[in-house]
């Protein structure tokens, strides 16, 4: 379950890095997301 778990992961960090981000900021944002849910 954990390589299901982080390969889901590594597909959305992939997905969130290859849209384009008006500002630094909104990555960070989406950056932390990221990490509320997986923590």
């Amino acid at each position: 379950f954990q390589q299901l778990y982080k390969s889901a992961l590594d597909v959305l960090w992939r997905w969130i890095l290859s849209r384009t981000f008006r500002t630094q900021r909104e990555a960070e944002n989406a950056a932390a997301q990221l990490m509320s849910f997986a923590g």
